[in-house]
């Protein structure tokens, strides 16, 4: 018997609900939804994706989770957090990979604390991988590589290739690196979108932090939605799968 009455919604944000500005199709009407350090707009929301996403939240027994890679700096520039119309209705959010679970805009402090353990017990840190990747790319390309190298919130090590987002064989040639780095480790895995790389524990999920939640409020019904093969995972974790046309996921479902 479920213990809450109500139907969870845990979706991706970017590319399934929400458009980078590259990516947009502005012949569609939009409003922008993500902005920059500086408050320029640098995503956007369809205007029926809008639609929906309100028709949702105007249901009392319908919650919609945010389930993203964002971090909380990065997503405290959505939408969902700075317009009160839907902040009003997001009593959870999933960031970071399922490393942050937010509960009405405040981090949960007991899921905060299942995670510092995880990290912890863990025998190469975090800090050291990210001091490694520096190092190792420094050594791999002679010239400026044009990598954008963090460590994101003490979570996971981030790298972007800020050089040309779109050249596919410089970005698979930095997957490969990576790929190579991580083939004896049991302790992380390789995350890719495009242009962009996250070298993970293999904990940092955000299937962890979906089934969490799902086991502690057991909903009537849970859908996941998401356009990426990595967020299979947690969407193979709700009863329900939505997948955006022209996704990864739906080339996949095609194939």
């Amino acid at each position: 018997m479920p213990h809450t009455p109500k139907i969870f919604i845990f979706s991706d944000m970017d590319d399934t609900l929400i458009q980078t500005t590259r990516k947009t199709n502005f012949d569609k009407d939009t409003t922008v939804f993500v902005v920059d350090n500086e408050g320029q707009p640098i995503s956007h929301i369809y205007r029926s994706v809008e639609k929906l996403l309100r028709l949702g939240m105007q249901n009392p027994d319908i919650v919609i989770i945010p389930t993203t890679a964002r971090s909380l700096e990065s997503y405290r520039r959505t939408a969902f957090y700075t317009d009160p119309s839907y902040a009003a209705h997001i009593e959870y959010a999933i960031l970071n990979f399922g490393g942050v679970i937010l509960n009405n805009g405040v981090v949960d402090r007991d899921w905060q604390e299942f995670i510092i353990t995880k990290y912890n017990n863990l025998s190469t840190k975090i800090e050291i991988m990210y001091d490694n990747i520096i190092l190792l790319m420094s050594k791999k390309f002679s010239m400026e590589h044009g990598l954008k190298i963090r460590l994101i919130d003490g979570l996971y090590v981030d790298v972007l290739n800020k050089k040309d987002k779109l050249d596919t064989a410089y970005n698979h040639t930095i997957e490969q690196i990576l790929r190579e780095y991580l083939k004896e480790s049991e302790e992380y895995y390789l995350y890719v979108n495009g242009p962009s790389f996250a070298l993970l524990p293999r904990f940092l999920n955000k299937s962890l932090a979906v089934k969490h939640l799902l086991e502690k409020y057991k909903p009537l019904l849970s859908i996941g939605a998401g356009d990426n093969t990595n967020d299979l995972d947690f969407m193979f974790e709700t009863d329900f799968l939505i997948v955006p046309n022209r996704s990864h996921n739906a080339q996949r479902l095609k194939a």
